[in-house]
């Protein structure tokens, strides 16, 4: 399995991925995110990274920078979505999405890595909810226990809680 960021000939492909690794009501929305995400310029700019065997995407991930409404020099992204082909799922393919991405960010500088999701399963990473409780999103979490994030770099976790915004495409209530 190759790591590696994705480039736009990868779209297609990993709009394919999106498709099938969710339900038919999440699988529409997820991927006009993503189609979003793929056509925005941000400083910094949004990452998203592939999975491939044999020349063929099997999963996807992207992460884009969150802007603090603070005098704070953190830098910051969210994970979303992160999305692997059914028949290679539970082989680690996320795992390895996951990690790869934790590696590019703390190279790049990054101070936080947020993520809204199964807590057990990010927390395997060191996602932690107190830490996500000190970065407050832009909507109301239907799920709040999943609102998770981990310091990068040796960044100290803020004393008060920070409100930040997205990036456009990430700009939806209905995407949280």
């Amino acid at each position: 399995m190759t790591i590696r960021l994705a480039q736009e000939t990868d779209l297609v492909s990993s709009l394919k991925v999106i498709e099938t690794a969710f339900s038919d009501e999440e699988n529409k929305v997820i991927m006009n995110f993503v189609q979003e995400l793929s056509s925005e310029n941000t400083s910094p700019s949004i990452k998203s990274l592939v999975a491939e065997v044999d020349n063929q995407v099997i999963g996807y991930v992207s992460y884009s920078p969150i802007y603090l409404k603070s005098d704070t020099n953190i830098t910051g992204y969210i994970l979303a979505p992160l999305a692997v082909s059914p028949e290679h799922q539970k082989q680690g393919v996320g795992s390895n999405l996951i990690n790869a991405g934790i590696d590019m960010l703390t190279k790049d500088g990054a101070g936080v890595l947020l993520v809204y999701g199964d807590p057990a399963y990010y927390g395997r990473f060191g996602f932690k909810e107190e830490i996500g409780r000190s970065f407050v999103p832009p909507y109301t979490l239907q799920y709040p226990f999943g609102w998770t994030g981990m310091m990068l770099n040796d960044t100290t976790v803020p004393e008060h809680s920070i409100q930040f915004q997205c990036v456009s495409a990430l700009s939806k209530p209905d995407l949280w």
